[in-house]
């Protein structure tokens, strides 16, 4: 017997339990990738709750997807089930009746050999599912459909005709209706987008699957995608299947959510909002299975006012009375047997939406689709196949009490300098970023790779567990069964890949943030390869900046290593230094990242433990000035950094002004650039000489109108490292210069009536423009 469905149809699977009652089969034999059937028994066992999905990898080390050179693809998907799933509702019925059940699709590695390019499971969709319903949801005639219906979308076309309207049918009527409309969606379907997808070689081997099992028993039945049973009934020739070494291939159970399996949110075997499905699926195995629908659409708008309530919206009794009475008419006119899903949207939208429904008038169409999406998330007996490495990020939630059990995103605030327990977990929570698992997020705190915010105490991460989670882990599966040690091989792995040595820093810094610095100690040797190796000043300069975090904050993190890190920041500075004076024509892109490393280098031979490396900076720098031609920003920095050092160096900043402001044409379009560089390092040249005040005045004072344009953006950032209050003192100084007060810089606001008078004489103005000549003036 066949028996076809649409994925996580709650209807399909309740007349297949009837089906399975009357028809007493000795087999069930169900669509999926048969690799996986000895994880059946996983997924039909008492102490697994759905959701909970098969995944799917194949790394293709044998180059048979691809002969391009290279990584080698790696292809993925998942199979989920959900309690109204009926390929799980058919497998649990075999378990509970001690039948032999079984997958029977070709495995998952196979059905991509047998899929092009580009199509099916071989497109570049980060959640591809296994099971796709698009021959069923997108062909021409299911659009005819619904045009003729005058319905929505095929979602409301299939609760219309399937799930509402098939509660009242008998399975043989059902079963009938379903292959009438499945197997016109096949005729109207291209052959060869079948062939292109892998369709005919799948359903090939499943029908040889299916001929062998008939041999042995007698009575089979087949639970698969309605679309396929035609196939099924005539399959074309099996092509030869290829041999794959077991290496390339995996299967594991997961746990899953809601969210994920929500065809909203791009899952493609799915049907929206899988909560309210899941809630109807529940009605038809209680005290009221006719009344599923009604009894779930009453249900979902109490719980829908109750949470508006809550969030201080006001809804009343009344208006759910309404909507109840709304949907149930609805359905009516609508020619429907019972409300379902889009009756319900529509009276939400009509009862409870007070005002426009715009952006900010539909809080209550949001809490509905949160609600009927749902929250559940599985879980897996405590026998499943896990890899170790999923096992230790569980055990580690349940150390650190991070709450897993819902989709919902958390919040969590970490002292992570007085409390061991809150550096722990940040630490793991660094170890999953690293890992990219998609788990956890930094909003605030310290941020030591990008320099920012170091003045933090306190970390804020946001955390939410998916699927992409526990997917992201069995990937990682193979670098270590625990986090720590996946981690280590992970950065052993860049460390030896990495080409420059900003990227070498920054791994180390990774490292030492996600409490593995011993491992820091270990590759602290092929720093010193990379920043023998690298010539990129800009790189040295980050590595270097890098090194000087990881040797400042050990003994905050708790997480001083054995290794010599201020020797290693020696060497670096030494190689920085050695290519300092060659960076004098850095072009317009490079210079403020320039400046921003002498200022670093200046500011680390400030510090006692490096005091004796002061010295050598400033004959750099020295050398550096002196050279012709020099970047005029650059300039400007370096002559500040020396003055910072030596104010007798004032001297020589006073004549390179000179230079700047009273040389050639030239000379002069460079001075806002050399003022900015210069205004970087020393600003408080300008604060405390009214002499240089002067000499900016007369520059501002002759120059052309087109010249001034030309310097005002570079003018504008040079006087932006001035604090308000500085560029109020300096305004008030240039103003005495010039015979005024500060306070006539000072406008006033513009007076509302006389702005609007002038917006209308613009106005008048611009239609009088555009208008024919010769028309009379007001």
């Amino acid at each position: 017997m066949y028996y076809p469905v649409r994925h996580h149809s709650p209807v399909c699977a309740w007349h297949l339990e009837q089906v399975i009652a009357r028809y007493n089969p000795a087999c069930i034999l169900v669509e999926g990738p048969e690799n996986a059937n000895d994880l059946i028994p996983v997924l039909t066992d008492p102490d697994t709750a759905a959701p909970v999905a098969l995944y799917y990898a194949y790394r293709d080390d044998a180059g048979l997807l691809s002969k391009e050179e290279g990584e080698p693809e790696s292809c993925r998907c998942y199979y989920p089930f959900l309690d109204h799933s009926p390929e799980l509702a058919a497998l649990r019925a075999a378990a509970a009746r001690g039948i032999p059940a079984a997958f029977i699709d070709l495995p998952y590695a196979e059905i991509l050999l047998a899929t092009q390019a580009a199509r099916g499971l071989r497109t570049r969709e980060e959640k591809q599912s296994y099971a796709s319903d698009q021959y069923l949801a997108h062909n021409r005639f299911q659009e005819r459909l619904c045009e003729k219906a005058g319905l929505r979308s095929f979602e409301e076309f299939w609760e219309k005709y399937f799930e509402t309207a098939g509660l009242d049918l008998s399975d043989e009527a059902f079963v009938r209706q379903m292959n009438t409309y499945c197997f016109l969606s096949r005729q109207n379907t291209p052959a060869v987008e079948l062939e292109e997808d892998g369709c005919l070689a799948r359903e090939a081997h499943m029908a040889r699957r299916i001929q062998e099992a008939a041999a042995r028993y007698d009575r089979v039945l087949v639970v698969a995608g309605g679309f396929h049973i035609w196939g099924l009934l005539h399959p074309g020739q099996e092509p030869p299947r290829p041999a794959l070494p077991a290496s390339a291939h995996a299967v594991y159970p997961m746990r899953y959510t809601m969210p994920a399996a929500d065809a909203l949110a791009g899952y493609a075997s799915g049907m929206p909002s899988p909560g309210f499905y899941a809630s109807v699926w529940t009605a038809l195995h209680g005290d009221r299975p006719r009344q599923a629908w009604t009894d779930t659409v009453l249900d979902y708008l109490v719980r829908t006012g109750r949470r508006l309530r809550k969030d201080g919206t006001l809804i009343s009794a009344f208006d759910e009375t309404c909507a109840f009475q709304q949907a149930q008419m609805l359905a009516q006119l609508r020619d429907k047997p019972a409300p379902g899903l889009y009756e319900l949207q529509d009276a939400v939208l009509s009862n409870f939406v007070k005002g426009e429904a715009s952006l900010s008038g539909v809080e209550p169409l949001r809490v509905l689709r949160q609600l009927t999406t749902g929250q559940a998330v599985g879980r897996l007996c405590s026998g499943a196949l896990v890899p170790p490495l999923a096992r230790d990020f569980d055990s580690q939630c349940r150390s650190f009490r991070l709450r897993l059990e819902g989709a919902a995103q958390h919040e969590i605030t970490l002292a992570i300098f007085s409390e061991e327990r809150h550096r722990a977990i940040s630490r793991f929570f660094h170890q999953t970023v690293f890992l990219d698992c998609g788990f956890a997020q930094r909003k605030k705190g310290p941020d030591l790779l990008r320099r920012r915010d170091r003045n933090l105490i306190r970390e804020v991460w946001e955390y939410r567990w998916t699927a992409a989670v526990d997917a992201a882990l069995i990937e990682h599966a193979v670098s270590g069964a625990t986090l720590r040690e996946a981690c280590s091989t992970e950065l052993r792995g860049r460390m030896a890949a990495a080409a420059r040595a900003e990227q070498g820093a920054d791994l180390l810094v990774q490292g030492f943030l996600m409490g593995i610095g011993d491992l820091a100690d270990q590759l602290a040797g092929r720093m010193d390869e990379l920043l023998i190796a690298d010539g990129d000043f800009a790189s040295l300069c980050a590595a270097c900046a890098s090194l000087t975090t990881l040797e400042e904050w050990q003994d905050q993190y708790g997480e001083r290593g054995g290794y010599d890190y201020p020797a290693l920041l020696r060497r670096c500075f030494a190689r920085v230094l050695q290519m300092l004076p060659q960076m004098n024509t850095v072009d317009d892109h490079n210079v403020q990242k320039v400046q921003q490393a002498c200022i670093l280098l200046y500011q680390v031979t400030g510090r006692e433990a490096f005091a004796d490396q002061r010295p050598a900076l400033l004959e750099a720098f020295e050398r550096l000035v002196g050279q012709n031609p020099i970047h005029p920003a650059f300039h400007g920095a370096a002559l500040g950094l020396l003055y910072g050092a030596r104010p007798a160096w004032k001297q020589t900043i006073d004549g390179v002004v000179r230079g700047y402001l009273q040389g050639t044409r030239a000379m002069m379009l460079q001075s806002a650039a050399f003022l900015q560089g210069l205004f970087s390092t020393a600003r408080d040249l300008l604060l405390v000489d009214d002499g240089f005040l002067r000499q900016i005045d007369a520059l501002l004072v002759g120059l052309e109108e087109e010249d001034f344009i030309a310097l005002l953006p570079e003018l504008r950032l040079a006087f932006s490292y001035f604090v308000p209050m500085e560029t109020d003192r300096i305004a008030r100084r240039a103003a005495e210069l010039h015979g005024a007060r500060g306070s006539d810089l000072r406008r006033g606001a513009v007076d509302p009536a006389d702005y609007a008078r002038a917006e209308a004489l613009d106005a008048w103005a611009a239609a009088h423009l555009d208008g024919p000549e010769g028309e009379d003036d007001p």
